[in-house]
């Protein structure tokens, strides 16, 4: 905590990145639904505001950053004094992302209420969509973190990661729903989504809360969270011991 009050310049920056896309992204489709007549694809322009306020949230509840840690840990050494701490460096990272939550999350929240009050979306939450949205945005945030920080494991083997980390971004931004609702996507998109994890740490989420979702199709979704994230669990596993053997601190 005493890292994001002492800097607040880089706390300033991440919170306008934090904030800034959900709000482009609500202006540009509420606009287009307006102009197609109030509706774009089922998706009145009610429904739109309400999902990216809700996009602004879910986001940051469950993002994580630490691909852009890596590389730097790795060139310069530094990972050899997280290895001597007591604690796993995924659980060091693991804390720090909640830590960073918590101090943000009011000028977060706040952001809302002002979309809200200047957008007035129509939601309407039922108990089962806020008792559903709780497993859903836990299992959410836990894949999100995972694979974010498996990705980034891939800096053990190469000096370069900020190819990984673009390619990764571009499809966290164009597969999750954080562009668009999956259902305004092209049909062969919404394909490839469905079989990936990134719509199931943001777009899925959204819906869930929304009510947009069938409580059975609730459970097949929960189920598809906590599959990719065993899977990406063993990947993490087997990636960090194999990166281990081949890391050798050079900067220190």
């Amino acid at each position: 905590m005493t890292r994001y009050l002492s800097y607040r310049t880089e706390l300033v920056i991440w919170l306008g990145s934090i904030i800034l896309r959900p709000i482009i992204f609500l202006a540009l489709w509420t606009a287009a639904a307006r102009s197609m007549g109030g509706t774009l694809r089922g998706w009145t322009s009610s429904d739109l505001a309400s999902y990216f306020i809700l996009a602004l949230l879910v986001y940051h509840l469950t993002f994580a950053w630490v691909m852009f840690m890596w590389e730097p840990r790795v060139k310069n050494g530094y990972l050899s004094y997280l290895l001597l701490r007591p604690s796993h460096v995924y659980h060091r990272d693991f804390s720090d992302n909640i830590t960073f939550k918590i101090a943000t999350f009011p000028v977060i929240f706040l952001t809302a209420v002002v979309l809200y009050f200047t957008f007035h979306p129509q939601m309407h939450l039922h108990l089962w969509q806020v008792l559903a949205a709780i497993p859903v945005l836990i299992l959410a945030w836990s894949l999100h973190f995972t694979l974010s920080w498996t990705l980034a494991l891939g800096a053990f083997f190469t000096t370069q990661v900020d190819a990984l980390n673009v390619a990764f971004f571009f499809a966290l931004m164009l597969l999750s729903g954080q562009m668009a609702p999956l259902s305004l996507l092209p049909s062969a998109l919404q394909t490839v989504a469905m079989f990936l994890p990134f719509y199931w740490f943001l777009g899925f989420p959204i819906e869930v809360i929304m009510g947009r979702i069938a409580p059975a199709q609730v459970m097949t979704g929960i189920g598809m969270q906590a599959m990719w994230l065993s899977i990406t669990l063993l990947t993490m596993w087997f990636v960090w011991r194999r990166g281990l053997k081949s890391y050798m601190a050079v900067g220190i």
